[in-house]
Parts: C-alpha cells; sequence; structure tokens
C-alpha cells in the first residue's frame, strides 16, 4: 500500500479507509441482523469490487439469488477477478481500522461481528445520493451472501479463486 501522500488524489478521496470501511460495516452489520451468525472473512474481499464499480452496483438486486444474478450478467464478472485483486490492499486497511475502532470484531473462529452494544453508524449522516446507494446495496450483497451457502460456493460464482 502507498504512503498516503503518494497515493494520486482521487485514489486518496475515493478509496479511504472511512469510507471503505463504512461499506464492510454496513455490510457486516447487515449479515449480521440477517443470518445472526458471523460474517465469514473471506467475504469481505468481495464486498468493495461489487459496490465501488458503478455498473455492478447499479444492477445489484436481493430479489435475485447470487449464482442466478452472476449467471445472468457475465459481462460484469469478466475483471471482477482483478478488481476484487487490487482492493486487496485498500480492504485490508479499512478492516484494520474497523478492528482498532472497535466497529467491528473477530470472533475466536476468525469471522467478524459488529459488536452488541457498539454505536451503531448513522446511513443517513454525511451521505449523498451515490453514497446512500452504496450503502442500500450492502444490504443486498449480505442477503446474497447469507443465502448463497458456502464461502467456496460465492467465490466460484463470482470467478473468483481464493
Amino acid at each position: 500500500m502507498q504512503e498516503w501522500k503518494m497515493r494520486t488524489r482521487e485514489i486518496a478521496y475515493l478509496l479511504n479507509p472511512a469510507f471503505c470501511g463504512r461499506i464492510l460495516y454496513t455490510t457486516i452489520r447487515a449479515y449480521n441482523e440477517k443470518s445472526h451468525r458471523a460474517f465469514p472473512f473471506p467475504l469481505v474481499y468481495l464486498v468493495l469490487p461489487l459496490v465501488l464499480h458503478k455498473e455492478t452496483r447499479a444492477i445489484i438486486s436481493s430479489r435475485t439469488h447470487l449464482h442466478i444474478w452472476a449467471q445472468q450478467n457475465l459481462q460484469l464478472l469478466i475483471d471482477f477477478p482483478r478488481r476484487a485483486s487490487e482492493l486487496i490492499p485498500i480492504t485490508n486497511e479499512a478492516v484494520e481500522m474497523l478492528l482498532q475502532t472497535r466497529k467491528i470484531i473477530l470472533t475466536p473462529s476468525g469471522e467478524l461481528e459488529v459488536p452488541p452494544r457498539s454505536k451503531i453508524l448513522n446511513r443517513e449522516k454525511y451521505t449523498d445520493s451515490e453514497i446512500a446507494e452504496c450503502l442500500t446495496k450492502c444490504a443486498h450483497i449480505a442477503r446474497w451472501f447469507e443465502d448463497a451457502g458456502k464461502v467456496e460456493n460465492i467465490y466460484i460464482s463470482l470467478g473468483v479463486r481464493p
């Protein structure tokens, strides 16, 4: 990961740990609430490439199961493995920030949870329409991951090798 002063202004603004952390936090929290389980850690690397890519984000819908959605939108998944790989350092940075600020915790089994007594981040505060759309899509992704089964199946559906 490049130092902040070495990053381009666009990368520093768009992929900062606070913004990316908010996306991850929203997904993890929605998953925890809906499934009553901890969020599988490997899935954290799939969230940002889904949400931050505008064309992909535009057609994310939990009305369709992930596996069916992936088959219907193969054109969006052509470069998905590359995007996921490129966002690993950004994801790691965001997860580290969330862990340090105790917005999420790592369970003994290596999964992620929002602590039960943690103050919930407000979805409407400091948002514009695009950020609101990103946060809404996080809930859809959480539902996909909850319904899709094993982590390996989710990775395979999106064409990513762990």
